[in-house]
């Protein structure tokens, strides 16, 4: 298990690795299809789980890379993109506390055709590929939630290309903080958001200047609030209306 230290000095390791542990814990506590395993599913994915922490900038993993399992966000932002031949990046998405990401690669035991960095200090736990066959063989739960998360992906997939392709700056915006909103939803975050300007530029693969300039205008629309270290949402309708989404964003 590879931890990173969330303080510095003289701290036990012991220590380090409870907290790490009880961060775990948290995360996995509001995760609607974990929560609806029976004890002994859920014991064996908790025992099975490895955590990897992660710096800003570093990545994940990269193209051409084996998956070694299904992944899960315990605290962070990490973005999913893909590399073109002429080295320019696609941006597709962003995941932060409970999302998991990775299962189709993961199910058809490939190698990723894409890459993860992380936009901030990261921790991510893989969910290894042979328990994660053992459960979609043995628990329909399981299996259900791993349909559900592959069908919100290729919805996502499908607005993401929309938006990289017809949408205007201020909609992809608003695409980028939609998903944010739905992926902090579980938090109680209560519509407020930490991310920063910097972040969703990149999820959005624009300029922070032209990400800027669209926030401004969502705030004066009355969508969002900006404040120091992230968002603050105000009316989450008009922010889908403002998306073009017809549902909740999924992430």
């Amino acid at each position: 298990m590879c931890m990173a230290s969330a303080k510095t000095g003289d701290e036990p390791l012991s220590a380090r690795w409870r907290r790490a542990q009880g961060a775990v814990d948290r995360m996995l506590g509001v995760v609607p299809w974990y929560n609806g395993l029976p004890d002994a599913e859920r014991e064996e994915i908790r025992g099975r789980l490895r955590m990897v922490s992660l710096q800003t900038g570093e990545y994940l993993f990269r193209a051409g890379e084996r998956s070694p399992g299904w992944y899960g966000v315990v605290d962070g932002l990490v973005k999913w993109s893909s590399r073109g031949a002429d080295g320019k990046t696609l941006s597709l998405a962003g995941f932060s506390t409970g999302s998991w990401f990775g299962e189709a690669t993961m199910i058809r035991g490939a190698r990723f055709e894409y890459e993860v960095v992380a936009l901030r200090p990261s921790r991510v736990v893989i969910l290894p590929r042979d328990t994660c066959e053992w459960l979609w063989n043995n628990n329909i739960e399981f299996t259900k939630a791993l349909m559900e998360h592959l069908a919100q992906r290729v919805d996502w997939l499908m607005a993401s290309y929309t938006g990289n392709v017809l949408l205007d700056v201020d909609t992809m915006v608003a695409r980028a903080v939609a998903a944010q909103l739905a992926a902090e939803s579980h938090s109680g975050t209560d519509g407020r958001l930490k991310i920063s300007q910097e972040e969703i530029a990149s999820l959005c693969g624009v300029s922070r200047q032209r990400c800027n300039a669209a926030l401004t205008r969502l705030a004066r629309a009355g969508v969002l609030q900006t404040r120091y270290g992230g968002l603050t949402i105000l009316d989450r309708e008009a922010l889908h209306q403002h998306a073009k989404l017809n549902g909740k964003a999924r992430n």
